[in-house]
């Protein structure tokens, strides 16, 4: 079986993306970089592969920090609103108050690492988008 890993090495190498590439405990491996948004923020944007290298996981870390309790209510209302508005990009809220969004691919034989991606960029353009949503929240 080809590795999806590699597959996806290869096509982030040869598109002169630069991720840092590790091992979680469980064995799963993941690709990392930090991205500043032009709105100031800078998220980690991540790919991981779990051990079969079928399941693939794409999130991005550091959307938002939301430290106030008062605002909580608000900022899982406005969570709600963009998880009902964002087809590809889900987002929660961790019990630290960090924002954070992920999404899922699945892959028997037919991986393609250009559609992870396009997966990768869609993530990054969602938080651009909103940031400054959760900024709104964080500054009222």
């Amino acid at each position: 079986m080809p590795s999806n890993v590699n597959a996806f090495r290869n096509c982030i190498k040869e598109k002169e993306l630069f991720m840092e590439e590790g091992k979680n405990e469980d064995g799963s491996i993941f690709f990392r970089v930090e991205q500043r948004l032009d709105n100031g923020g800078l998220v980690v944007l991540a790919v991981s592969f779990d051990e079969s290298e079928e399941i693939v996981e794409i999130y991005t870390f550091n959307i938002a920090e939301i430290n106030d309790a008062y605002k909580k209510e608000s900022t899982i209302k406005l969570i709600n609103e963009l998880n009902r508005d964002y087809r590809y990009s889900k987002f929660q809220l961790d019990e630290n108050g960090k924002v954070s969004s992920s999404y899922a691919l699945m892959f028997e034989d037919n991986f393609n690492p250009n559609i992870v991606v396009r997966q990768l960029v869609m993530a990054l353009n969602s938080a651009e988008e909103v940031y400054p949503k959760f900024m709104k929240l964080v500054w009222s």
